[in-house]
Formats: structure tokens, sequence, C-alpha cells
């Protein structure tokens, strides 16, 4: 579809609505996208505006309108750490406006090319969250429509966020759907013949091939035409990412191809089965010796343990970011009876034992946690009743009580539950102990 030209004479603004413009950041065929400052929120926005001379265009007016709208509808909808949340959204006759967050880091554009390729770790790791912030989405009925690297914002790190939800499907709406969305190199072959609707299964394609492109440094067809790439993709198996990169594991390869399988029976099935595959590939690109978990690791063992049974995935998510992660050999003293503690911990694996003088009160495993009272005893650093000893390797999440006090309400929710039910559990112990030396 052709993009018809406007050149709307717009005056300059200081203000959009209550917030203040700082700057613009870019303009394209249907609008401008200003960075400004949200007096009320006390941060820095990205605002969307609409040309109402787009908007109004008997060309290509439905499909801006289309897209405008399917966006502004998501507003306040989509909270999840790795997708581009929108805040506010205005749709009016002569002005319309979207309100979204603000993220500096540029676009996953950046690493795409082959002088400056990330890591494969760092891309199974930022690939894993894409498709995390994906299921979330696919949950509340969306396919996104347009995954490509700039729709992909770098935060820091291997932290993204996923933008431009506007070509999205929302299979739980009864907005026309606007057909012949996305970018040709990311669509996948029954698209482009027009043989299905997007699914989920055709963002898992196009995922596949942002990873080969971050891999391997180039798109895995190109042609001097957009038709030579439709053919090829239609018609012509890939190589491996490993084909223009050297030393990619077998595993990425695997990964990769299968995510872009022309048949779409033959992808992964479900975000979830992507998500595992990414998981099990972090642990073999760093089997050989001491390294720092992955989120990739850290989120997949949150939703193993007991403790995190209830936590939706926003809020482990939320955990991820407040906790410190470490390993400990055996007979380390984690925390010492008497000494004063602002944190408390969970044993995401191995097994502690918990002393009182030399008197021995419990062993914990996987999914327990100790040190609760520094939270919920609401004062500063309070006396440790106990002593807790590793007796085996072990993984610890600490979590220090002034960090979850300023966790979202909804998680600091589900640790009151959680430590609720372990004191009961104790006492329930306790008094099965009394009862038996009685």
């Amino acid at each position: 579809m052709g993009a018809a030209c406007f050149f709307p004479i717009i005056r300059v603004m200081e203000t959009i609505g209550k917030y203040q413009i700082v700057r613009e950041l870019g303009k394209g065929a249907s609008g401008k996208v200003y960075l400004a400052t949200d007096p009320f929120g006390n941060r820095q926005v990205a605002i969307k505006v609409a040309y109402p001379e787009a908007l109004k265009s008997s060309a290509d007016g439905a499909f801006y309108r289309s897209m405008f709208l399917n966006e502004a509808a998501l507003a306040g909808k989509l909270h999840h750490p790795h997708i581009v949340q929108i805040y506010d959204a205005v749709v009016e006759d002569q002005f319309s406006y979207i309100v979204m967050e603000f993220v500096e880091g540029g676009t996953l554009e950046k690493f795409c090319e082959p002088s400056s390729l990330l890591d494969p770790a760092e891309v199974a790791e930022i690939i894993f969250k894409c498709v995390r912030a994906l299921a979330f989405a696919s949950r509340l009925g969306l396919t996104h429509r347009d995954i490509k690297p700039g729709n992909i914002l770098h935060v820091d790190g291997t932290d993204i966020k996923i933008a431009d939800f506007g070509a999205s499907i929302n299979t739980v709406s009864d907005r026309t759907v606007i057909s012949n969305v996305g970018s040709p190199a990311y669509m996948a072959p029954e698209l482009i013949t027009g043989g299905t609707q997007a699914t989920a299964v055709t963002d898992i394609y196009a995922l596949g091939v942002v990873m080969y492109y971050l891999l391997a440094g180039r798109l895995p067809f190109s042609g001097a035409t957009t038709m030579s790439v439709i053919y090829q993709i239609v018609n012509t198996e890939p190589e491996a990412p490993s084909v223009h990169r050297q030393g990619l594991l077998p595993d990425l390869d695997a990964i990769t191809l299968k995510a872009m399988a022309k048949d779409p029976a033959s992808r992964y099935a479900s975000w979830e089965e992507f998500g595992q595959a990414l998981a099990e590939v972090w642990k073999k690109l760093h089997q050989a010796g001491e390294r720092e978990q992955s989120d990739t690791e850290r989120f997949n063992l949150c939703r193993s343990l007991s403790f995190f049974k209830d936590f939706p995935e926003n809020e482990l998510w939320e955990v991820l970011r407040i906790s410190k992660w470490r390993k400990f050999p055996p007979n380390t003293p984690l925390i010492k009876e008497g000494d004063h503690g602002d944190s408390f911990f969970i044993l995401a694996g191995g097994y502690v034992r918990v002393t009182r003088g030399k008197r021995t009160l419990s062993v914990l495993s996987a999914g327990d946690c100790f040190g609760e009272m520094s939270y919920l005893a609401h004062k500063d650093a309070p006396h440790r009743s106990a002593t807790v000893t590793t007796t085996s390797d072990c993984i610890i999440v600490k979590i220090r009580a002034e960090d979850l006090r300023a966790a979202s309400l909804s998680c600091r929710r589900l640790f009151d539950e959680r430590f609720l039910n372990t004191l009961v559990e104790r006492l329930e112990a306790a008094n099965e102990q009394l009862a038996v030396m009685s």
C-alpha cells in the first residue's frame, strides 16, 4: 500500500494536553512523535500526534486511522516489562495523539550489522524476553503482525521493549482487520500466499527472522527487489545462521530454523515451547566455569519454585528487578543469630539448616524463605532470631525489605500471602512437635 504524502501546517506547540513538549523525535507519513514530560507522572513520555489530513485521506485514511485507533485502544492494557506501555490516548476530529513510554536506547537495528553483533548468549536472552512479551500479548488476544528489529526497542543490556501494536489483530475486538500489513522480509510464507490470517505462529516466524538477523548480521533472504525476497521466502530454504557467522552453537541454528519453518505445523506450536527451547540453549551457552545466572534462567527457575507458584508473569519480572542472586558453597553462614538484618531470602536451590544456639530448628529446601521478619516487622533491621547455614551448594535470592515495600501493590500482596502461609505452616509444625513431646 502506497503512503500518501501530507505536508500539514502545524503550529509550533509547547504543550500537548497536560504534557510539556521537549523536542521532536521524528515524523512520518501520518504524524510526528515528540519527547515530552508528564508533570503529574514525573516522567518523560513519547507522544505520537496524528496529522488530521492523514486520517481523513480518501487514499490511505482508512489504513492510518485503523492503525492509530488500534494502538489508542490499548492504552492502559499492555502492562508488561518488555512491552512499551501506552499511558494515554486522545482521539478527536481535529487533534489525536497517543502518549507512551519513552525508551531512549534506540532499536535492535543497531545490532544487526556484521560489525556490531551481540554475543549469541545475549541474542538468546533478548529473544526469550520478546517471546515472553508476545506470549503475554497473545493471552490478551493480540497478534502483533509487524515484528522486526525496528519495532523492538533497546533499553539496556539485554532488556528490550516491543513497540507498535498499531498493526495488531485483536481477537476479542470487533474492529475491522486491515489486510496486507507487515514488513515483507519478516512475513511468513502462508501470509504472502494469502493462505491464512496472521496468528501467533506467524509472529513466531517473524521473531525467528529477527533472531537470524541478530545472529548472522544479515537477513535470511535478500534480493534486489521485494518480489525477489518474497519468492525466496515462499520457495527457498534459508541457510543456517552459522554459515554467515562462525562459532554459533548448532542449537541456535536449530531454534532459529524451526521458528522459521515454511510449514506452520513444523514451527514451535506455542510461545511457551519457543521460550523453553531458548532456556535450554542458554544452559549450553554457558556450561563452562562460574557465571552469573541470566534473566532467562532466573525467570524459569522462579516459575518452578513453590514460593512463586501463584505469581503472575509481571510480578515475576518485578521480583527479578528487585532481587539479587548468588551461589554459595556448603557450610556458609547466610545470617547469624543476634545480627541485625534488613533483607529476607528465598532458597532457589540446595539446602540450608536453621539453628538457634546448638539446636537445629529445621532444614529448608528450594522454594522456602527465611529472614522474612526483616520485612514483616516494619522496623529497621530487626535482630535475627536464628542462624541459617548452607548444607549444600545453594542458589540464594536476596531481597531488601525496603525494596519490597517500594514494589507494586500487587507484588507486595503476593509476598504477604506467601509469608502468611509460611508462618501458618511453621506454627502447625511447631504444634505437632509439641504434641509429640507431650
